[in-house]
Parts: structure tokens; C-alpha cells; sequence
């Protein structure tokens, strides 16, 4: 019988595949491996493959709508690293940004309707948290992509070389720490880097309340009748 996860372990497999793809992409480049862009292509199609493994609902099976973006995601990725491309490069971009997307909705919905407040659920929270760090990162990629010189403190070449420190430069601007050594040069990423800051306050603020809401749910006695 093979290996299903539920919706009482699911967020678990997702989270550790995120923390994979960070450390990866940051070895990858501390390293400064040769062919160090195909390796990135790997490792972010693993990480689609175990997110939507983790994420599909047991019922839809693998034939999904839903699993269309993927399956384009890793054939174009496939496709870029064999013959390299600026078209499927930016190709790339937009599905991985879209896909980042829908898993943060599917990822939202579980975490905050389910009215229970569960490990799974925490891990869930934290996969959202990282999710947007990630689909920022990939926004600033794109914007990057069609401005050159949109970040200062970037090197040039293809955007898996720049990888690494936008998702860096996303997730401090998402916690608002801001250590200044990569910045904003134009009006587009300075909007994506204000707002993402804001998103960051807002969510660690809507999730606090949500499961102490739960919890305080949980506790109340039911009535009778």
C-alpha cells in the first residue's frame, strides 16, 4: 500500500522540503559549484514534487487541474537545463512565482479553517511564513529580470546565480530586520519591499490571534442541546 500523507502529517514533509531548498540553494552558492544553475533546477523541482505529494488531496489523485502548474514547472525546468534559454528562464519565474502562490492558498485554507490547533497545524503556519518569503523572492527575480539593476548588491548572469540572495534579502525584509548590504534600487522592488514588511507584521499578528482564538475555542465547554 503505498504512502499517503493527511492532513495530520502533510505540513511536516512540506516544511522539511522548504528548509531543504534554503540550505541547498545557500551551499549551493557558498560552494560556487560549477554548474551550480542546474543543481538549483533540481533542487526547486524536488521541492514541487514533495509540495504537491504533500498537498493533493488523496481523493483527486495526481490527474488534478491543480497539479497542471507543476507538471509545466518541472517540464520546463527539465527543458532549461538541457537547452538554455532567456524564454524559459522567464518562464520559470512566472510559474514558480504561480505556483508558490496557489500553495499558499491551499497551505492557508488548511491551516485556518480546519478550527483545531494541531502540530501539523503549527508546521503548516511555518510553511506559510516561508512560502511568502519564497514567492517574493521569485517576484524581486522577475522584476530583476526585466529592470537589470533593480537590487543593488546583485551579481549578473542567470537569475539561479541570483537565487540564493533574494530569497535571503525576502525573507529579512519579510521580518523587517533589514541588514542593508542588498537594497531596492527602483520603484517597482522598493513597493514589493514595503509591502512584503507589511504582509510579514500583519501575518505573525492574524495567525497569533487566530490560534489563540482556536485554543480559547477549544476550551470553552460545549452546551448542551
Amino acid at each position: 500500500m503505498k504512502y499517503q500523507p493527511g492532513r495530520h502529517n502533510n505540513f511536516i514533509w512540506l516544511l522539511t522540503a522548504l528548509v531543504a531548498l534554503l540550505f541547498t540553494g545557500s551551499l549551493f552558492a557558498q560552494l560556487e559549484l560549477r554548474g551550480a544553475e542546474r543543481l538549483v533546477n533540481l533542487s526547486l523541482m524536488l521541492t514541487v514534487i514533495i509540495a504537491v505529494w504533500a498537498m493533493h488531496e488523496i481523493r483527486g489523485g495526481w490527474v488534478h487541474p491543480r497539479n497542471i502548474v507543476p507538471a509545466i514547472v518541472i517540464a520546463i525546468m527539465i527543458t532549461d537545463s538541457v537547452i538554455e534559454s532567456d524564454v524559459l528562464a522567464l518562464a520559470q519565474l512566472f510559474f514558480m512565482f504561480s505556483f508558490f502562490a496557489a500553495t499558499i492558498y491551499l497551505a492557508w485554507r488548511q491551516v485556518m479553517f480546519t478550527g483545531q490547533i494541531t502540530p501539523n497545524a503549527i508546521y503548516g503556519a511555518v510553511c506559510i511564513y516561508i512560502l511568502i518569503g519564497l514567492l517574493f523572492g521569485f517576484a524581486f527575480l522577475i522584476v530583476e529580470y526585466f529592470f537589470p539593476g533593480s537590487m543593488n548588491g546583485l551579481e549578473s548572469g542567470p537569475w539561479q546565480r541570483n537565487l540564493d540572495d533574494l530569497i535571503y534579502y525576502s525573507m529579512i525584509t519579510l521580518t523587517t530586520v533589514g541588514y542593508g548590504d542588498i537594497t531596492p534600487a527602483t520603484p517597482l522592488t522598493r513597493f514589493l519591499a514595503y509591502m512584503e514588511s507589511g504582509i510579514g507584521i500583519f501575518y505573525t499578528t492574524i495567525l497569533v490571534a487566530s490560534l489563540i482564538g482556536m485554543r480559547l475555542s477549544a476550551q470553552q465547554p460545549q452546551n448542551p442541546g
